[in-house]
């Protein structure tokens, strides 16, 4: 028995946010290879979790040069919803985008954020939208600034 996928084809539309003026950066945020969604499973898991613990922002290194941000400094990345601060990766997606992962967030350790705060929560930042077709939530980009925390 064979089955088949049905795509259903749509324009292209504009972020809804573009990139300028107090928030000159493009974040994307998505998925590592070493957990899976807020890592409910996956964080429990000894050797899943050893390998990516914490939440980051992978910089562009030109990016990162300007900005004096070196390898392992805390960074404050805010958009008009929040902020977060968590440490830099250098070398990520390309001039002008950083990347987040998704996973991590407020309710998952006491020591990361204070009472009301959102400090790891990447899609604290992103627009809470959802796709019209799929009810997915649009939790993948919005327009940053980047700053050495």
């Amino acid at each position: 028995m064979q089955t088949a996928a049905i795509l259903k084809a749509a324009e292209w539309t504009a972020p809804h946010e573009w990139p300028g003026g107090e928030f000159p950066f493009t974040l994307t945020t998505g998925r590592t290879v070493y957990h899976f969604h807020t890592r409910t499973k996956t964080g429990r898991t000894p050797e899943l979790q050893a390998a990516a613990p914490e939440p980051w922002v992978e910089l562009f290194a030109a990016d990162a040069e300007r900005l004096g941000i070196s390898e392992g400094d805390p960074v404050r990345v805010s958009s008009p919803r929040g902020a977060i601060v968590v440490p830099a990766r250098i070398g990520g997606p390309r001039e002008g985008v950083v990347f987040v992962p998704f996973h991590y967030g407020y309710w998952d350790t006491a020591e990361a954020a204070g009472p009301g705060t959102r400090a790891r929560a990447a899609n604290e930042l992103t627009i809470t939208l959802w796709d019209p077709v799929s009810k997915q939530p649009r939790f993948k980009s919005a327009a940053v600034n980047v700053e050495k925390a």
